[in-house]
Parts: C-alpha cells; structure tokens; sequence
C-alpha cells in the first residue's frame, strides 16, 4: 500500500466530508484528482481494507439501548449458543474471547420498549440456559475507532487532525416517518460515486442540500457520532485486538478512564458494572499489530494508570461483525 493510499484511510476514517464532492475534498493536499480519489477507495473497498462508509449513530439517541454481553461457554454448547445469539438483528459483533469462563463476547442494541436484560434471557435459554452477564456502558471515556495506518514520511501528506466526536447526544431524536427513512438510508454504504449524497438524496426524494443539511445538523448534536469508514482491522496489519480490563476503585474512575482514553492505541473506554463473579468495572480496548504489541500497550496503560490489577481478554475468533441496522 502506498503512502497516498495509506493517508486516504487515515483521512476517511476519522471524518468523511459531508458535502457534494466529498472526493473532490479528499484529495485536496495529495496532488490526485477527485477522480482518483473515488478509484483508489474503490479499490480499497474490494479489497477488504474498507468495510463501510456511512453515518454512526449513537444509538442511545435513538431510543435503542445498548450493552456488551459475555456468555459462559462450554465447547460443546459453542455452536448452538453462536446460532441463538447471531439470529437477533441487534447483534452486532460476537467474538470468542478465551481465558475466563466468560469467554464468548457480544454487543447487543434493543429497540425502544425492550430491554437488553429481558432480550439476554431469552437468547441464553435458547442457547441452552448458558449464564450471562450484562455489562452496558455506565459512563463513556471514548468511543472512536482510529486505526493508526500511517508510517514514518507520510506526516507531510496530513492535514489537520479532527477532534473525538461527542459520545452522548444532547438532543433528542424525532422518529418520525421521514427521519426513519433518512436513517435507513444514510446507515447503509455509501455509494463511490462523485456525488453520493445526491443519489441518496434522489432515493429519499429529497434535494441534495436538504440532506445535507440533516446530516451535518445529526453530527453537531450527536446523534451521528461519526460520518466515517469502518476500516477491516486485519486487512489494514492490526491482526490483534485485546479487551483490557480492571478493577478500579470508584472514587478513581473518572481519572483512570481519562488517561486510558488519553491514548492513540485505545479505540474504546467504558466504565461498566461489575459482579462478583466478574469484579472488572473499567475497560478498554487496544489494537495492536500482534498479541505481544497489545500486551506492551496493556502494560503502559496500567503504568501510566497506576493500576496493576488487569487482565487482556484477546479475540481468537470473530463469530459475527456487521453494522448494526436501527428499525430493523
């Protein structure tokens, strides 16, 4: 991959131009054409380095409610827990996470009028009765997943880096029949054209500006988290991804979380529940080039937390990853 490609997945990543001519923007800086532009993210997409372009919304704003789940799996339960659990449309991720006996890890959104508790019953009686925990998000650090794809030299090609967008919205969201629409539309991948919110726009039957203008009004108030690309971790060399996690006093929380979402390597830090059979209330996830990089990671994070009670759970095998599609 070369540097020019390599700076283009660094910029979609981190924000997508909402505008007419995104491609045209996106090159601006890299002596391309628009033109090019759209040809080099093609090809990045049927290679597998990009799995998506499209809004991220924050589901919360949405009235969905979310969480992660870890299930305790026996081997011989694996392949009927996986089934049961992958079948539910709001699943969006489900990795085997060996090294506890909580070892099966998934995210799960219901919508209004369901809760995740009620949801994770019934998806462990289907899986044979298996014990779950529900561990939802009970204050956010960070959540933006930006792979560092850059190498040494490719610093004169960047532009200026945008900020983490918000992880809460401040405003509520209107279900109404056309805003249902605008978000089943602009949650599915963007179309490499050189004007794709105008071919949204015309399947909405909507003018381009109006969209437009919906969607950067979605972005300001976070409703869409992030307009960006969804990159495919192995495909770009990050091979390895961990889940740290630690016991961290309550009175240390707030402090801890900041630092640990204080660096680059970490894509997502949370403060979640803890139970007595699983007594970990701070967790971040790191991304790593091999196990051993993300294990180097962990310890500098704990050092620099001042907290040496943690584990890493790695993702051995990834039973299930898609975009979460709302009003499914």
């Amino acid at each position: 991959m070369d540097a020019t490609n390599r700076v283009l997945l660094d910029r979609v990543q981190r924000s997508f131009p909402i505008v007419s001519d995104p491609f045209g923007v996106l090159s601006e800086g890299l002596e391309i054409s628009g033109l090019e532009v759209r040809e080099r993210i093609a090809s990045l997409k049927d290679s597998g380095a990009i799995r998506q372009i499209s809004a991220i919304f924050n589901t919360g704003a949405l009235g969905y409610r979310s969480s992660l789940v870890a299930m305790a799996v026996s081997r011989e339960a694996l392949s009927r827990a996986v089934e049961a659990v992958n079948a539910y449309p709001g699943v969006s991720h489900n990795y085997l996470r060996p090294g506890c006996s909580f070892n099966m890890w998934f995210t799960i959104a219901v919508p209004p009028g369901e809760t995740p508790e009620a949801v994770v019953r019934e998806l462990s009686a289907k899986a044979g009765g298996l014990p779950a925990l529900v561990l939802p998000a009970v204050k956010k650090y960070k959540l933006a997943v930006v792979l560092d794809v850059l190498e040494e030299g490719d610093w004169e090609y960047q532009g200026e880096k945008t900020e983490l967008p918000p992880t809460e919205s401040d405003t509520n969201f209107r279900p109404t029949p056309e805003n249902i629409r605008i978000v089943k539309c602009i949650q599915e991948d963007l179309p490499i054209v050189q004007n794709p919110f105008g071919v949204w726009a015309d399947s909405l039957e909507m003018e381009e500006s109006e969209l437009l203008e919906v969607v950067s009004d979605w972005m300001r108030s976070g409703t869409i988290r992030r307009f960006a690309a969804v990159l495919n971790h192995r495909q770009v060399g990050f091979s390895a991804n961990g889940m740290v996690v630690w016991n961290c006093p309550r009175d240390m929380l707030d402090e801890t979380g900041a630092i640990l979402a204080s660096y680059p390597e970490v894509s997502h830090c949370y403060c979640r529940p803890a139970y007595p059979e699983w007594p970990y209330n701070l967790y971040a996830m790191v991304h790593g080039r091999s196990p051993q990089e993300c294990e180097a990671i962990a310890a500098r994070l704990a050092a620099a937390a001042g907290l040496d009670n943690f584990r890493i759970l790695f993702s051995t095998k990834e039973f299930k990853k898609k975009r979460l599609k709302l009003f499914w």
